[in-house]
């Protein structure tokens, strides 16, 4: 298995440090607001990324944080008049049940920046020691103190300029510092707060995950990834605090997956242009969505547009036929069959998504002429890799379906009843019968 590095700009043979053992980190969400597809463009890719160390025969430790307070919550919660925690709790919730119509696999650990804030205090006390922070109202990292800064953004210091999320500051020594430790201010609320040998305030946005990621995977891990823009400043600065402090590679492998645009620019909040997950499962399906995306290669940026989605929906369409209509022999897929080691040597390949589906509709191809029921089951199984076609029937048991009754009971019990018929509609959809008790939702096949 070969895997490209976004650091090296080369792509190696993938061999984790624990022999059998993945360690994955990927920046997740901050939830001050709904997941748009912009966002869901990462978590798919890496979603397959996971699934294909896992069917590789890795044990797998996935791990995707949670920013859960920030400028933006704040200002949302106080928007809405509601304290921070319930009103996180409640994007987090959303979060999981848009997710789950995707077939996402959820993270083995999500963790929330506010539950580490001991281990960010700990990391940014190391800095100060070491002599790569100093106090100004704020704390701040003094890039030029890391020899190594810009090596993954390919940046020379005196050539940058202030880029996204790095704000012109004259407390600073050099405009290109960093906040890891930012002062309360007079008037924000106290479930914004933490005490720090700094003063009250909170954790800087890049501390965050340098901290969750050491506290649940060691100081090196094999693959740390997230979206193209974390590259810079995000991820230059987690190396800069991570590296500095432990003396170690952050991490192996970087990944980063390809830009979603939208009417020629990148899909964003701040800018307008974005659809919700919400709106296009609603009007697609989420496998329709995921299929979309999984037509791509991982790192290719990709343009959204309906007829994109139209078009991923009629081609998954000829391979639910297909596997509606021919049965398969009942027995495990065979990775010795032709189209199976094909299809292994294209995901291998850097996780080549869009070569491992022209496999299948090869494989589909064959399957029409022949009826072969041993072709049927292969197709039923490589689009099971991929969670695409085969996915019409789960069972009772797929963590996916599981998620949804939890989400549906979370809904009943806050009387959502608008939102308890919706996920109702979401089971249905995958063809389960929705008994609601005393003890809760119950499903069965309908």
């Amino acid at each position: 298995m070969r895997i490209y590095d976004s650091l090296t700009r080369e792509t190696r043979e993938f061999v984790p440090i624990v022999p059998g053992h993945a360690t994955i980190y990927v920046c997740g969400q901050t939830v001050y607001d709904a997941p748009h597809l912009g966002h869901v463009r990462k978590d798919v890719g890496f979603d397959i990324v996971v699934r294909w160390l896992e069917a590789s025969g890795l044990k797998v430790t996935y791990v995707r944080n949670i920013t859960d307070i920030d400028d933006k919550i704040i200002a949302r919660a106080r928007e809405l008049r509601e304290p921070i925690g319930s009103f996180t709790e409640r994007m987090i919730a959303r979060t999981r049940d848009d997710y789950a119509a995707l077939g996402l696999r959820p993270p083995d650990h999500e963790p929330r920046a506010t539950e580490y804030v001991g281990e960010m205090l700990d990391l940014a006390g190391a800095l100060v020691k070491g002599g790569y922070a100093y106090a100004e109202g704020d704390l701040f990292y003094a890039v030029r103190k890391f020899a190594g800064y810009g090596k993954l953004s390919r940046r020379r210091l005196d050539d940058l300029r202030s880029g996204e999320r790095v704000d012109i500051d004259g407390r600073k020594r050099d405009p290109l510092d960093f906040v890891l430790w930012k002062a309360a201010k007079p008037d924000e609320p106290e479930d914004a707060k933490w005490a720090s040998p700094w003063g009250s305030g909170r954790p800087g946005w890049h501390l965050e995950c340098s901290a969750m990621a050491k506290a649940l995977l060691g100081e090196t891990i094999d693959i740390h990834g997230g979206g193209p823009d974390l590259r810079f400043p995000h991820h230059e600065n987690e190396i800069a605090q991570s590296e500095a402090a432990n003396g170690q590679p952050l991490a192996h492998w970087w990944m980063h997956v390809g830009q979603l645009d939208f009417g020629g620019e990148k899909m964003s909040k701040s800018l307008g242009n974005f659809v919700t997950l919400r709106d296009a499962v609603e009007k697609h399906s989420g496998e329709v969505v995921r299929f979309f995306f999984v037509r791509s290669h991982y790192r290719s940026p990709i343009g959204f547009t309906e007829s994109g989605l139209s078009e991923a929906a009629a081609a998954l369409s000829r391979l639910a036929t297909a596997l509606e209509a021919h049965e398969p022999d009942g027995l495990p897929l065979d990775w010795t069959e032709p189209h199976a080691d094909a299809f292994r040597a294209e995901m291998d390949n850097d996780f080549n998504t869009p070569g491992a589906v022209a496999v299948l509709f090869d494989l589909l191809r064959e399957l029409n002429r022949s009826g072969s029921p041993l072709l049927a089951r292969q197709l039923k199984g490589l689009c099971g890799v991929l969670r695409i076609g085969a996915r019409a029937a789960p069972e009772e048991s797929d963590p996916e379906v599981l998620a949804l009754v939890a989400a549906r009971d979370t809904a009943r019990r806050a009387r959502d009843f608008a939102e308890a018929d919706r996920l109702r509609g979401l089971l249905e959809s995958r063809g389960f019968q929705v008994l609601d008790g005393a003890d809760g939702t119950r499903i069965r096949r309908g």
